[in-house]
């Protein structure tokens, strides 16, 4: 009997493509071409013999094939991290592990990951997509290089954080206003934990606003496609609003959000010439992207 294996190599980037929303952008952060990418995802497709992405969209989005094994290649990827890093750490130009929160590797990984792939001469990026609490964790086991993660108080936590800044959080819908009149109001949110769920959730029960989740997942597009389809709304950093997805005007009647900050962490004593680079990278797109207030 004919044995199937997965190659991790393409769950990394389908699961990268699904984070990105979209081929080029995957490609730019993975240093491969869109047609690469493609090609990839249509071997993984043929592999599981099931369709896992909706092409007619003008989105990336995922079928229910797609999202099931959507929870599995995270899974995997995950053990597959965690033993590379229990035989030691990354040495010598190998890799370079950097974790960031779904939306905001949308906002900064083509720029910069295109860019630093480009400068190393092949040295392997290894992106891990996951709530901030999980990434300040794993970088604290040694798990990952560099973490970029969402804090609601502007305090450091164990590891070394480089730099910070504010991001102004909006309520998100799909244009439809008179959900926000719904009581309960219908909510879209990632996993216990997320810094999103709780800002939402301390700021309707502070407004005595009744709330309910009606959907949940950890995945950016599958949080994308429930606003899309008005399933209810949301909480994002301006920033990282998708295409499709629009802020609500606080004429809306949704309460107030507070600020969040957003950090950029690594450990000084543990981190390789490549990793520095990577920092580097990021800290000069902050200086000139992040210091400019988002286009109203």
């Amino acid at each position: 009997m004919r044995v199937r294996n997965i190659d991790t190599d393409l769950l990394r980037t389908f699961v990268t493509l699904v984070d990105l929303g979209g081929f080029t952008r995957a490609g730019e952060a993975l240093g491969r071409s869109q047609p690469a990418i493609s090609l990839q995802m249509k071997r993984l497709e043929e592999l599981v013999a099931v369709p896992l992405l909706r092409r007619d969209a003008r989105e990336v989005g995922l079928t229910p094939e797609g999202e099931a094994l959507m929870v599995y290649a995270r899974r995997i990827l995950c053990l597959n991290d965690e033993a590379l890093a229990a035989m030691g750490p990354v040495r010598g130009g190998q890799g370079v592990r950097l974790g960031i929160p779904n939306d905001f590797a949308a906002l900064l990984l083509p720029t910069v990951l295109g860019r630093f792939a480009g400068d190393t001469g092949g040295v392997k990026l290894l992106v891990e997509c996951e709530l901030s609490h999980i990434l300040l964790q794993r970088l604290e086991d040694g798990m990952l290089d560099v973490v970029v993660a969402m804090h609601r108080d502007p305090v450091a936590p164990p590891a070394a954080m480089l730099r910070a800044w504010t991001e102004r959080l909006v309520w998100v819908g799909s244009g439809a206003s008179a959900i926000a009149s719904q009581s309960p109001i219908p909510l879209v949110a990632y996993p216990e934990g997320c810094a999103y769920r709780r800002a939402m959730l301390r700021a309707l029960d502070l407004a005595g606003r009744p709330w309910q989740i009606v959907f949940e997942s950890p995945g950016f597009g599958a949080i994308q496609a429930a606003i899309q389809a008005g399933l209810g709304v949301t909480v994002m950093a301006e920033r990282t609003v998708p295409p499709g997805l629009r802020p609500m005007l606080p004429a809306c009647g949704l309460p107030g959000l507070a600020d969040m900050t957003v950090g950029l962490h690594f450990d000084p004593d543990n981190i390789s010439a490549a990793g520095r680079r990577l920092v580097t990278a990021l800290v000069d797109h902050a200086s000139v992207e992040l210091s400019t207030p988002p286009a109203a």
